[in-house]
Parts: structure tokens; sequence; C-alpha cells
């Protein structure tokens, strides 16, 4: 006898399965074959695991759905985060020239372009938003350009750092011209008339032809003497032919001289304000009467005082 007689005879073998009522209904039993009863647990174990596939599945379904949600909502965020950074740029940018129109300071978009140019890149369609939030809501995700939704990103990364650039730049020329403007002489340094301008003239005491290096405002003793400028006193004391006199150094190159001083209210070595009373006119040294002899020394060299009366000049250096 081989195996398969062994296993059909064996398939033929029947039993008997007896179900008992608990009420007065009577037993009755069923007869079943070894085959029937293998049959029915081989499609038991087929239909067993072919539902957990099923579920395993479908979980996995779920959880791939509940995925792809969360990342149209996050490339929707990303979007629209997109598109608002760049407006804010743009406005940055707009505002940005508008403050250097209004400092005289030289446009600086071919520079903004030349930077740009190597990154951004020319021509194509323009980004759109709404397009792209159409795409993402309907769920393609395949659709999703994210070449260039990367190119946009690193364009505006690329945008706000030329910007801060600019923005330093601008800074740096704010704070460079508050400096050159408190530095430079500006105003009358008392009142008074203009006795004696800036130039060759006679000499009012030798009666010979000399250079005058400042200008002299002529009015009664001890009228107020007021500094021009922020700086500090490098000399406060009395030199030949100007009696006393105060020397003060603004930075920026600048320097003014105050002569004939009838006292001097400041020392070496102190810091002056614009408008801070520092001395008192006198008649000390080479002089008719009582005047200030006012000076103005930009880079070494005296200038004429008369124009920083009355405006203020940008230091074009």
């Amino acid at each position: 006898m081989n195996i398969l007689e062994y296993i059909k005879q064996k398939s033929k073998k029947r039993f008997s399965i007896l179900f008992v009522s608990y009420d007065k209904r009577a037993p009755f039993s069923v007869n079943v074959s070894l085959l029937f009863v293998c049959v029915c647990l081989f499609l038991w174990t087929i239909t067993t695991a072919f539902s957990g596939y099923i579920v395993v599945k479908h979980f996995d379904y779920i959880k791939t759905k509940t995925e792809v949600k969360a990342m149209q909502i996050k490339l929707l965020l990303f979007t629209n985060q997109l598109n608002k950074t760049k407006s804010i740029l743009e406005k940055l940018q707009s505002n940005d020239e508008k403050i250097r129109s209004l400092l005289s300071l030289n446009a600086k978009e071919y520079v903004l372009e030349e930077g740009f140019s190597p990154v951004l890149g020319k021509g194509g369609p323009a980004f759109t938003q709404m397009n792209m939030a159409t795409t993402i809501l309907s769920g393609n995700l395949d659709k999703v350009d994210y070449t260039d939704l990367m190119h946009q990103s690193n364009s505006l990364y690329e945008q706000h750092r030329f910007m801060l650039q600019s923005q330093d730049e601008v800074i740096t020329y704010i704070y460079k011209q508050k400096s050159i403007f408190l530095a430079t002489p500006y105003g009358w340094p008392c009142e008074g008339r203009i006795s004696s301008v800036y130039g060759f003239r006679v000499h009012p005491i030798f009666r010979v032809r000399d250079f005058h290096s400042g200008i002299d405002i002529a009015n009664v003793t001890f009228t107020p003497i007021i500094c021009t400028a922020d700086g500090r006193v490098v000399f406060s004391g009395k030199r030949s032919g100007y009696g006393n006199i105060l020397v003060i150094d603004h930075g920026c190159g600048y320097r003014t001289v105050y002569a004939h001083l009838a006292k001097n209210l400041v020392k070496a070595g102190e810091n002056v304000t614009r408008g801070q009373l520092i001395a008192k006119m006198g008649s000390t040294g080479s002089s008719t009467g009582p005047h200030l002899h006012y000076e103005v020394h930009f880079k070494g060299k005296t200038v004429n005082p008369k124009p920083y009366l009355t405006g203020y000049f940008f230091n074009k250096r």
C-alpha cells in the first residue's frame, strides 16, 4: 500500500458529531468524513489569513491617507508663507530704494540684479500661488513642482541676504552722515556783524597786506560765544596775536578756532556740544576792539567760515 492509497483510505473514515440540547428536544448527530473536516479547516485558515491581510492593508491605507493629508496641509502652509515672505521682501526692497533716494544714495538696483542673476535666473513662468494651492488641495502631490518650490525658497533667501546687506549699508551711511553733521560747524558762534571777511586784506594794526584766515564778528565785550559743532577742546589759553584762544577738534577733519576772547569757559580735554556756551567776547591779542576772530579748518587747512554760518554741507570725502 502506497501513501496515496493510505491517505484515500483514511479520508473515507467518518465521524459522528452529537448535538445535545438543554431543552426537551431530542439530541441528534451528524456524520462527516475526515476529508470534509480537513477541507473546512483549510478554508477557515485561508479565510482568517485573508481577513488579517485585508485589515492590515486597511490600516496602512488609513495611515497613508492621513500622511498625505498632513503633507498637503504642510505644503499649503509653506506655499502661503513663501508668497507672504516674497511680498514682504518686495516691499522692503521698495522702501530701501525710497530711503536711498531720500538720502541721495546711488540706486543699488544694478547691484541687486547682478547679485541675483546667477541664483534667480531670468525668464520662465511666474510663481502662481492659486495654481499651486489648487494642485495641493486636489491631492495631486505628484504634480507639485518641488524643484520650483525649492528654487523659490533659495531665491527668497538670496533676496533676504542682499536686503540685509543693503540695509546695513544704509544704516552705516546714516550713522556716518550723523557723525559728519555733528562734526560740521553750523550757525553763528555769536551775535554781531562781520567786520572783516576771509581772505587777503590790509592788517588794521600793522597796515600791511596779509591773509586773514577767518572772519571777525564784532559786538560788545562779554558777548556770549557758543560752540558751533560737537567736539573736544584741544587748546585753551593764550597765543601771540590771538590773545585768549580756544581750539576745538570736531572730528571728520574739522576744527574751529575762537580768538581775542575776554574769558575762556572751557578747558583743554573737555567735550563740548553744539550750542554750548564756551567763552566771552573780548579784545585780547592784536585787536582794535571787542570782536571774535572765528576760523574753520578742514583737513589741516583754513576754509572760509561764512558758508558754515547758514548752511550744512555734506562731507563728500
